[in-house]
């Protein structure tokens, strides 16, 4: 049995807010550039290993769309879009990051830190962040095809050099409307390491950025300038989410036991369902990537490919659909988040269905996901997201049901089976009897949120390294835990409402007055793939949900992947409006 009698050496990154400190030291010997360092947390690590050792994989793209109204010059143009860059990096400091290593500094694994320069002045700031700043019209004149663009951002060598920053820029020619007079289409293509960014994250920088642009430029330097300041930086730098772990109440000796029932949990939980594969698998997986042609070559570096393909996918499914599916899933009272989970379980099984018909139905297997969590409530962090902070559930189980049945009938029985599991991760305040228990005596109850993503952190972030860098990492001893019996079906991650956090009205295009004006319109976010991987990451807007998948597309077939997205857009068209409603509704309001 775990030990219950000493302190475990595992158990001193959690909660280690003194150790996870910025520290304000100087760059290198007899250099006096200022420097603020601290170690990578176990999820950052984890990730960090992805990008650095496996050509990007889990970088993130994240692609902002803009109309804009401008009669500025070319140059001071370029010189608004430059400042807010450099500000935009000021505000949320980790988009200046970047690693380096201290072997001998065994806190991070793999002896990894974060470091932020702090620049002695606006100037200097400016000539960083123009480094990680590339106008693609400079290079191709007669511009760029968007999809295409981000297709080969997604199939090239790493974008982004971690021992350099973890974030670049890509400016994409504006697009100008015919007979409107300064108005048109700006777009960026944000390449962020996954380490300091998620989800929710890329959202708030992405707001904040629309907003610096709409900012006047003397406006844009003073307020530069004053978060160049020290003081000021330390106080935006953010914390590994470790850091913030709650301390486990009682006495060293509850603890202990604490930590013991949470390993036992773990070797005696009942593991989910033998689930199906990926119906979107090819025959023959390819074993290597197919290099790209060089297309843009001149800010895009070909020399090594990824070690697998992917290519950006597009799905919308309409406000019209979003209805219908909102209207299910409170017949039943789940949530719209449920709703996509079953609607995600519905295609994949009629494409299972599909290709393998033979099958009996007593013999089917259900369709498994896994998911990220948002771990901020769990430790009381409700600041707007500004670093990546994510865990990662154990995953859902919704049964087989044959596509011969009615499609309302399935999506309403798999959102409820849906929202009863995905509750068990939701945190609720001051649980008592069943609820208490069921909380805390389950490996997969909300109280244990935390202490199964920190042993689970721990674990990925050794497992992440190549062999020859990992360590003998068993914190389960003679109990280890109990896995599930097969891999996911596919990922699926709500997101939840865009506009939440970003929408459009940030700057006015009637106002006169303005020379330059920018609002937002669009966003679109995807990662590169790890191998096998289909993760349908999807957030809603008052138009419908959106989506673009993160996809291998060595182990996938692009045929059963184009049949997917049509379905998937297109289900919910063949359920009568106000179907089973159970009254009406806003659909994006329960994302």
């Amino acid at each position: 049995m775990p030990s219950t009698t000493s302190p475990s050496p595992w158990l001193r990154q959690y909660g280690a807010l003194k150790e996870y400190q910025w520290r304000l030291t100087t760059d290198k010997p007899n250099n006096t550039t200022q420097v603020f360092t601290r170690p990578l947390g176990l999820a950052e690590s984890s990730f960090d290993s992805d990008g650095r050792y496996y050509e990007g994989r889990a970088d993130m793209n994240v692609l902002l769309t803009l109309e804009i109204k401008s009669h500025l010059s070319d140059e001071d143009f370029r010189e608004r879009i430059l400042l807010a860059w450099t500000r935009l990096r000021g505000l949320h400091t980790l988009l200046q990051a970047r690693t380096f290593q201290k072997r001998e500094e065994g806190f991070a694994p793999d002896g990894r830190f974060f470091a932020v320069d702090v620049h002695g002045s606006v100037g200097k700031a400016i000539e960083d962040a123009g480094k990680r700043l590339v106008f693609v019209g400079d290079h191709y004149p007669a511009g760029v095809e968007v999809e295409d663009f981000y297709r080969h951002v997604m199939n090239v060598r790493r974008v982004v050099d971690a021992e350099v920053a973890l974030a670049k820029v890509f400016v994409l020619p504006v697009e100008e409307d015919q007979g409107a007079d300064g108005r048109g289409t700006l777009k960026f293509l944000f390449v962020i390491g996954h380490q300091i960014s998620d989800g929710l994250s890329s959202y708030v920088w992405m707001r904040d950025f629309v907003r610096i642009l709409n900012e006047e430029t003397d406006v844009l330097r003073e307020r530069l300038k004053a978060s160049l300041q020290p003081d000021d930086m330390l106080r935006r730098l953010p914390l590994p989410q470790e850091a913030l772990y709650p301390p486990i109440p009682g006495s060293p000796a509850r603890q202990r036991w604490f930590w013991a029932i949470t390993q036992i949990l773990r070797h005696v939980r009942k593991p989910l369902p033998i689930g199906f594969d990926n119906p979107l698998k090819r025959t023959h997986p390819r074993k290597e990537a197919i290099p790209l042609s060089p297309t843009y070559n001149r800010i895009l570096d070909y020399t090594l490919p990824p070690l697998l393909n992917t290519y950006p996918l597009f799905v919308h499914i309409s406000a019209q659909n979003t209805t219908r599916l909102h209207h299910l899933c409170k017949s039943v009272h789940a949530s719209l988040g449920a709703g996509i989970y079953a609607l995600a379980a519905a295609v994949a099984i009629e494409l299972h269905e599909q290709r393998h018909p033979h099958i009996p139905l007593a013999h089917r297997q259900a369709f498994i996901t896994a998911f990220p969590l948002n771990p901020r409530a769990f430790f009381n962090h409700h600041n707007d997201p500004d670093s990546m902070m994510l865990a990662f559930s154990d995953g859902v189980a919704l049964p087989f049901l044959s596509a011969s049945l009615p499609l309302a009938g399935r999506i309403k029985l798999l959102a409820r089976q849906a929202q009863r599991q995905l509750a068990s991760y939701q945190k609720r305040a001051k649980p008592q009897g069943h609820d208490a228990a069921r909380q805390y005596l389950t490996s997969r109850g909300a109280g244990l949120v935390l202490a199964n993503q920190y042993l689970l952190s721990l674990e990925r972030a050794n497992a992440n390294l190549p062999p020859d860098l990992r360590k003998e990492v068993n914190l389960q001893g003679m109990y280890p835990a109990r896995p599930n019996p097969t891999m996911q079906t596919h990922g699926v991650s709500s997101v939840g409402n865009r506009e939440a956090l970003i929408s459009s009205g940030i700057g006015d295009l009637e106002d006169a007055r303005k020379d330059f004006v920018v609002d937002f319109r669009d966003l679109t976010a995807s990662v590169r793939p790890r191998e096998g991987e289909f993760l349908v990451g999807i957030g809603g807007t008052r138009e419908g949900l959106f989506c673009t998948p993160s996809m291998d597309a060595n182990a996938l077939d692009p045929v059963w992947i184009e049949r997917w997205k049509g379905r998937f857009e297109g289900a919910l068209d063949e359920v009568g409006d106000g179907e089973d409603s159970g009254g009406s509704g806003n659909s994006q309001a329960k994302l």
